[in-house]
C-alpha cells in the first residue's frame, strides 16, 4: 500500500512526465505550476541577492536532481552538469530574459545542457 506521500510523489513525477514529452508543445501554451521556494522569485535575485548565492545554487541544485529524478522514471536523458555549468546556464538563460521567474531559467538551463 503506498502511502500519502508516495502518491503524492507519483502524482509528481507523471505530471512532469508528461511535461517533459510535451515540451515542443508546451512552448506556445501558458501552463499554471506551482513553485515554492526561491524558484518563485524572478531571476533578478541572481543580482540582487549575492548574499544568497549559496540558497539559490541549493535551490538549483534541488529542481535538478528532480528533474533528473522524473526523467530517469520516464527514461528519458538525465543532465549529467555539474553545479558550476547549470549556475552558468541559469545565469544565461536570466540575461536573455530577466523577467522570467528562476525556476524557469532552471529547466530551460536543464533541457539545454541536455540538448548537448
Amino acid at each position: 500500500m503506498c502511502t500519502t506521500f508516495q502518491r503524492t510523489l507519483l502524482a509528481a513525477i507523471i505530471a512532469l512526465t508528461i511535461g517533459l514529452s510535451l515540451r515542443s508543445n508546451a512552448e506556445g501554451t501558458r501552463v499554471r505550476i506551482n513553485i515554492f521556494g526561491l524558484g518563485a522569485e524572478r531571476c533578478d535575485i541572481l543580482q540582487s541577492a549575492q548574499d544568497r548565492k549559496r540558497e539559490i545554487t541549493l535551490w538549483i541544485e534541488g529542481f535538478s536532481s528532480g528533474l533528473n529524478y522524473v526523467a530517469a522514471a520516464s527514461d528519458q536523458k538525465q543532465s549529467t552538469a555539474d553545479t558550476d555549468t547549470m549556475m552558468a546556464e541559469v545565469e544565461r538563460a536570466c540575461r536573455r530574459k530577466p523577467s522570467q521567474i528562476l525556476a524557469t531559467a532552471a529547466w530551460t538551463a536543464f533541457l539545454t545542457l541536455n540538448e548537448r
